[in-house]
């Protein structure tokens, strides 16, 4: 308990996972919601296909964003 009022213990890393896992859940529902929002019809399949490119884009993103923050708190441990 005295490391974690001291910093020696970060618990960044462990809540960047969860926020991760938040994101790549709720990010699909996301993408609904703007695309209801905006009155867009999704019955094509042309449509369907670029919204599948578009997610998979967007949680690709979403991956390395929370990873570059992983790293970044990795190579704290590592200097010290």
């Amino acid at each position: 308990m005295i490391s974690f009022f001291k910093f020696d213990f970060l618990i960044t890393p462990y809540v960047i996972v969860f926020i991760y896992l938040f994101g790549a859940i709720i990010m699909p529902f996301i993408v609904l919601y703007f695309a209801r929002r905006q009155n867009i019809k999704i019955d094509s399949p042309k449509l369907k296909f670029y919204m599948l490119i578009a997610f998979l884009v967007c949680e690709l993103c979403w991956r390395i964003f929370c990873e570059f923050f992983m790293v970044y708190f990795k190579l704290l441990d590592v200097v010290k």
